[in-house]
């Protein structure tokens, strides 16, 4: 095992504080992780890690050491990535998360047009409904809304909100009736994500300025926003979601929205792309937070746009290689 592996297995256990968790991230076995601490360890002649049975955490020496790691091999990814430029084109696995609160038909266009830019990149894709940990979780990237992600280790780029929307089926407002103001809601049956993804206190903002709050007590909840679509497409309550995820739904009359006079005011349905806050980033990742920056910004511009209508807009021009090789060092 050469040192600068070795250096590399060190740094992503002391990002994820856990032997077992690196090695899972690097796609190698546990063994292999311990051989490369002891060989660094032996190597040095001091200890790096301080390990117990329940968890880890570096020595003096080890945090110096860690601080030494990250500047080389940021240089040395940084040279990798310039011979990449030089040949081209970006190549190997990004690893990407995303809320659920984006459409689908937001998500497939956007990595499709991204790939047909850059075949040599395969794209991995997570959504996700609750906090995430980029480091940890071994993410590149993620297209999150605010309250996913809280590390002051990564960089924000807001590409704007998901607008979130009462809605129900037209069975389901022939038998109950139209709620006519927020506070005729709590009388509904209702269905949605669990307290610990979302509190079930809402607030609305009628078009003339008037605020109202509300607490919902779901008949049903469920820890994924698309289950929460179905069950509101069943009858079995209306639902609060995001107006990317039934934009379809809403087209062809399945389902309704409700209280069309009323905005739903929540800071947390602000939609950005984090990445962590590293000098030297891949060519990977690279193009595709410029590439998602530009997709995501203008179709949140589009307003008022169905999702379909913006599948069939042009996909935004990428900027020339060269080009965008200097506004990425020129922001670093």
């Amino acid at each position: 095992m050469n040192q600068i592996h070795a250096m590399r297995v060190f740094v992503r256990v002391a990002d994820t504080e856990s032997f077992r968790r690196a090695a899972q991230q690097l796609d190698v076995s546990n063994a292999l992780v311990t051989r490369a601490i002891a060989m660094l360890e032996a190597h040095l002649r001091t200890r790096l890690i301080n390990r117990t049975t329940r968890n880890l955490s570096l020595t003096e020496a080890g945090t110096r050491y860690l601080e030494g790691c990250r500047a080389l091999l940021e240089e040395l990814d940084h040279l990798e990535s310039t011979v990449t430029h030089t040949e081209g084109e970006p190549s190997g696995t990004l690893r990407v998360v995303a809320s659920s609160a984006l459409s689908l038909l937001t998500l497939t266009p956007l990595i499709d047009g991204f790939r047909k830019l850059f075949p040599r990149v395969n794209v991995r894709l997570t959504l996700a409904e609750r906090h995430v940990d980029l480091v940890e979780d071994g993410y590149d990237v993620g297209i999150v809304t605010a309250f996913m992600v809280s590390s002051t280790a990564l960089i924000e780029r807001p590409v704007g909100t998901s607008t979130l929307i009462p809605i129900a089926t037209p069975a389901f407002v022939a038998e109950h009736g139209m709620p006519a103001a927020p506070t005729d809601l709590q009388t509904l049956p209702s269905v949605g994500l669990p307290n610990e993804m979302r509190s079930q206190t809402w607030h609305f903002r009628h078009c003339r300025g008037s605020a109202d709050q509300i607490t919902l007590a779901p008949v049903y909840t469920v820890n994924n926003g698309l289950m929460v679509r179905l069950a509101t497409l069943k009858g079995m309550g209306f639902s609060i979601l995001p107006e990317g995820i039934v934009h379809t739904d809403l087209k062809d009359g399945t389902l309704v929205r409700l209280l069309e006079d009323y905005s739903i005011d929540d800071p947390d349905m602000k939609v950005s792309i984090v990445y962590p806050g590293r000098q030297y980033l891949p060519a990977k990742t690279r193009y595709f937070i410029d590439y998602a920056l530009d997709y995501l910004s203008k179709e949140f511009a589009t307003s008022g746009s169905r999702p379909d209508e913006v599948m069939r807009q042009p996909m935004p021009p990428m900027m020339p290689l060269q080009t965008t090789i200097h506004a990425s060092a020129t922001a670093n």
